[in-house]
């Protein structure tokens, strides 16, 4: 019985050998390594999928069933991160993505970006080549290799109000659109997206001083759609009516926050009066516009008499408003439990990690407790000092 020829292949110029199966080609150093990546190919084709199938071919398909019911903005915070993957190795077939490739995705794209936006992007890639794995498209995930973990980024920045901060807040610009939302999430810990839902007819009982938390917005193309469906099981709760907010929000109905017009607010409209706020309170702390600010003829004489003093910023985004409260709490000895309740999580986990910012004043107080506590122990061993040595003497 004659001997079955094994098939053999010519080595091109540049030192590869290649076979071609179904107008698919393969290479390999050696005439072996082309012919295991043709029987790879074989195998998997079996299997009902195509182990030569690209980033970008998998990867969009796999966003969208992965990601059916989420809200329009988180989905396309999800894309923008896929598309930065995709705009970089998307061409690559994903048995061929390697952990460098992804380094080079971090460097490319999220150098300079903050701790929290690089790992958002890495949960995801790593979740779209968990789905690869699975599908047993690929042998291991590229994205949870150590040699692809990403450089750190930027820390976000600390959010604590000032004490003057918060005063500015209670005296100025009190008759700003903005002003009760402000104060709803400094003196309740609401979340901004509570904020927008809350009615102040209906949520707020001034007699038991108490405010309910049952509703918040979702966006919805370019608008604010309002929702019972909150953010976590535990965002329904009822807070106290504290009374910095209660004179804030005496005589007023109606909506929380609404535009400039009385309508609700939108997308827009929250962006603007915002921007608005804290326009207006600058002014107000600084006495005129910063776009003026060392330009009249007034602060031009001071400013060459070195009298002009420097321009204060009022430098705050709504979370921080929301973390003070919590941190406020903190200070004046609130239970953690009990402050877990109020700000609207499952435990205290977030809490600790997150909000609690220990502010100075805190600080403080807690080392004059234990200096209290240390004068407290070396009064009562002085004594007994002084008695054993008399004795030995």
């Amino acid at each position: 019985m004659p001997r079955e020829k094994k098939p053999t292949l010519k080595r091109r110029k540049d030192g590869r050998y290649r076979c071609v199966y179904h107008g698919i080609q393969f290479y390999g150093a050696t005439p072996e390594e082309a012919f295991a990546a043709r029987d790879e190919y074989k195998l998997s084709s079996q299997k009902g999928f195509s182990s030569r199938s690209t980033l970008t071919e998998y990867a969009l398909p796999w966003l969208k069933r992965s990601f059916p019911s989420v809200a329009d903005s988180t989905y396309t915070g999800l894309a923008i991160h896929l598309q930065h993957l995709i705009d970089c190795i998307g061409d690559k077939p994903l048995a061929e993505v390697i952990p460098s490739d992804l380094k080079q995705v971090y460097a490319a794209e999220y150098r300079g970006l903050s701790n929290s936006y690089i790992r958002s992007a890495k949960q995801l890639f790593c979740a779209l080549f968990d789905s690869a794995q699975a599908d047993r498209l690929i042998a291991s995930n590229p994205a949870r290799d150590k040699t692809a973990k990403p450089g750190k980024g930027k820390k976000p920045k600390e959010r604590i109000l000032t004490a003057k901060q918060r005063e500015y807040i209670e005296m100025l610009c009190t008759d700003h659109r903005m002003h009760p939302a402000v104060m709803a999430m400094l003196y309740a810990g609401l979340r901004p997206q509570e904020c927008k839902a809350l009615n102040i007819d209906r949520d707020i009982d001034f007699e038991h001083n108490t405010i309910t938390v049952q509703e918040q917005v979702h966006i919805n193309g370019q608008k604010y759609a309002v929702s019972s469906e909150l953010k976590t099981d535990w965002s329904k709760r009822t807070i106290p009516l504290f009374q910095p907010l209660k004179t804030a929000l005496q005589g007023r109905t109606g909506m929380l926050i609404t535009s400039a017009h009385g309508k609700p607010v939108t997308i827009q409209t929250w962006k603007t009066g915002w921007r608005s706020y804290i326009y207006c309170m600058e002014t107000a702390i600084n006495g005129i516009s910063k776009r003026w600010y060392g330009k009249t003829k007034d602060q031009q004489i001071k400013k060459e008499a070195g009298e002009l003093p420097a321009w204060i910023d009022f430098d705050i985004v709504p979370y921080t408003l929301r973390h003070a409260f919590c941190a406020f709490c903190r200070d004046n000895g609130v239970d953690i439990n009990t402050c877990r309740r109020w700000m609207g999580h499952a435990d205290a986990k977030m809490i600790l990690k997150v909000y609690d910012s220990v502010s100075d004043d805190r600080e403080q107080n807690e080392r004059e407790k234990v200096e209290k506590q240390w004068n407290q122990v070396q009064n009562e061993v002085q004594p007994k000092l002084v008695q054993c040595t008399s004795v030995d003497e």
